[in-house]
């Protein structure tokens, strides 16, 4: 038993959830209750080594996760529309209300803005639509509820956008134009989160935009240049182009950017404002500089 307060993390395993878990456990400040489908797995291992209660739970049983609720003091709920599809909604918002209806005095919910509505319908977003739904109704009701916003994940450039060029060069292919967009290192997003735990009510019924850094995509390859010491390139493709590439699910990514190309709405004040939660917050240059083990593959 401990008399810190207990979060109940989920999808304790992946990146986000991870990212939190492990930042409150390194904090010293909270106890974490990490939600995982296999608590038998590598990172559910390392998660109990940190201190963690780590507790099997799949989000679609309602038995399982009302046991996992039991005596929280806050949450912070993430969930996966790849794996739930047309299931997320009812998922998240039966997770969300046993998490209130335990008492939890703040719920962290990750979510994405509303696209449908906002695109008359032409961009299909739907792992964006369910979590905005569910994030309206919390707000309309009231619920000691934190929204946070995730922009696009420094980690994909390294993992999933580089390619490199016949000349020895990389590039990167998107169809964003001269737009800015934003992005953010998962890694911050468990310092983030532990910043909104700790104001409580201070933040309740708000929107947190987790972003680190905001330029066109230009800036981008300029800034891994400098960072990788070899050109780094950015090609804009029309939106129409992108979509049919041959690229694990090039279609939502195609939606997804354009989406922000269209509607711009982080600004740079929700950068800083993110950086007042979390000074420690990183530029993606400062990332990566610090991160030459995520590109050395591509660099061999």
């Amino acid at each position: 038993m401990t008399d810190r307060p207990l979060v109940l993390v989920t999808g304790a395993t992946g990146a986000q959830g991870g990212s939190v878990a492990r930042h409150l456990l390194r904090s010293g400040r909270w106890a974490v209750r990490a939600v995982t489908r296999d608590p038998r797995s590598a990172a559910a291992a390392a998660l109990t080594a940190r201190g963690a209660d780590v507790v099997a739970c799949d989000l679609i049983d309602p038995g399982q996760v009302r046991r996992s609720v039991a005596g929280v003091d806050a949450a912070f709920l993430v969930t996966d529309y790849w794996s739930l599809k047309e299931r997320e909604y009812e998922v998240a918002r039966r997770t969300a209300d046993a998490v209130l209806a335990a008492g939890a005095g703040t719920l962290v919910h990750s979510s994405l803005p509303e696209a449908h509505r906002r695109s008359g319908g032409a961009l299909a977003l739907p792992h964006h639509d369910g979590k905005a739904r569910l994030e309206e109704e919390l707000r309309a009701s009231g619920s000691p509820v934190v929204t946070v916003h995730l922009s696009t994940y420094y980690e994909n450039w390294p993992a999933r956008r580089l390619r490199r060029q016949e000349d020895g060069t990389f590039a990167f292919t998107l169809p964003h134009g001269d737009t800015p967009l934003p992005a953010v290192s998962v890694a911050d997003l468990g310092p983030l989160v532990g910043a909104v735990l700790d104001a409580g009510p201070a933040l309740h019924g708000d929107v947190v935009k987790a972003v680190g850094d905001l330029l066109p995509p230009a800036a981008y390859a300029a800034a891994l240049t400098r960072s990788l010491g070899v050109p780094v390139a950015y090609r804009d493709v029309p939106y129409e182009t992108y979509r049919e590439l041959p690229l694990p699910h090039a279609r939502a990514v195609a939606d997804m950017l354009e989406f922000t190309r269209r509607h711009p709405d982080v600004t740079t004040a929700d950068v800083a404002r993110a950086r007042g939660l979390h000074p420690g917050l990183r530029t993606f240059e400062s990332w990566a500089d610090s991160a030459p083990e995520q590109f050395a593959r591509l660099l061999r």
